[in-house]
């Protein structure tokens, strides 16, 4: 039977619109670790780190949205709003780069269209959206909780059809079968509720991090005063990153719903399952198997053991964090000693 990952999935579009989005990811990628390198501080690296492995986390976690389908947060608009434009497209980017090499989700030939969509696109469209809500809401002085919650909620809810349009462009582009418009009318439809739920979550997110240590959320921008209360603040904030990422992956993943995810459901329409492959006219007609469906941690369990996929959560979780603390560490600019000269 052919692998249907939650993401984009090899075979999905055709091999020269994969070339194409793989192009424009990495142009987009090695601009935003360009810009990335003003935003980040070695003593901001943790924060980043930990943001990424909360995404990773939230992604493990289906939720049903309608009778037998499933959706997840993308997360794009909490890495935009924590972490910045740049950062943030750094760090989703990081998540789908992690979850299509170690967990076989999201096909390899299909990577570059992944991180175009939400890495990109969706970082990008979150992050406009909430800049151009929190002006508006703050000339009306609104009071700064209401501010937080709804210039969020918008960011998450357009942030996922922002993936969802860079999706439908993609395949007109390169997809393997012609895409009947009630397809994409369904693949709209089955996305409001997750984009519903991005937004919840998103809210929740940025809004109990806003409260640990407002300076950690890049859009409101609060100065990060040294002192021992903002010490203090900030090592609870990473405590708390942690432990959410660590029980989201661990208790909360396998209680998720096990249904095809909003975007497999959308692409499967019209086609049936076969003893080899699906069969119809449907989007997802040609899409391969994943190269690396065989390996240790593919499918977000472990070596395919039943009732382990909570552990292959906290493995990847883990990982991420790892990854994405390397990566920005890289980036974060050297912070120069100052040297003081005495006159003889």
């Amino acid at each position: 039977m052919d692998v249907v990952a939650l993401h984009m999935s090899d075979g999905l579009i055709d091999p020269r619109a994969s070339t194409l989005f793989y192009v424009v990811a990495a142009i987009g990628l090695c601009l935003a670790a360009w810009c990335a390198r003003s935003d980040l501080r070695l003593h901001t690296v943790p924060v980043a780190a930990l943001v990424t492995a909360l995404i990773f986390a939230l992604h493990t976690v289906a939720v049903p949205i309608l009778p037998g389908v499933s959706g997840h947060v993308v997360g794009a608009a909490i890495a935009a709003i924590l972490l910045g434009p740049f950062v943030g497209a750094l760090s989703v980017a990081i998540v789908l780069t992690v979850q299509s090499f170690v967990f076989a989700d999201g096909g390899l030939s299909a990577l570059g269209a992944n991180v175009t969509n939400m890495a990109l696109a969706a970082v990008a469209a979150g992050f406009l959206v909430a800049v151009a809500l929190r002006v508006l809401l703050e000339r009306r002085h609104s009071s700064s909780t209401l501010v937080c919650v709804l210039v969020c909620a918008a960011a998450g809810f357009v942030s996922v059809f922002a993936a969802t349009a860079g999706f439908i462009v993609e395949y007109a582009l390169g997809g393997a079968t012609v895409t009947p418009l009630e397809n994409v009318a369904y693949l709209f439809a089955v996305h409001i509720p997750v984009a519903l739920v991005d937004g919840i979550v998103t809210a929740l997110v940025v809004g109990a991090v806003a409260r640990l240590h407002p300076a950690s959320v890049f859009l409101f921008g609060e100065p990060d005063v040294p002192d021992r209360t903002a010490r203090r603040s900030r090592s609870l904030l990473l405590t708390g990153l942690a432990f959410a990422a660590l029980v989201t992956a661990g208790i909360v993943s396998p209680l998720g719903a096990s249904g095809p995810d909003a975007l497999e459901a959308a692409t499967l329409r019209g086609c049936s399952a076969g003893p080899d492959s699906d069969t119809g006219e449907c989007m997802a007609r040609r899409v391969e198997e994943h190269r690396f469906a065989g390996s240790a941690l593919a499918g977000y369990t472990v070596g395919d053991r039943p009732g382990s996929d909570g552990a292959a959560a906290v493995i990847g979780t883990l990982g991420t964090f790892v990854v994405a603390g390397i990566c920005f560490r890289l980036l974060a600019p050297r912070e120069r000693k100052r040297t003081t000269v005495t006159a003889a």
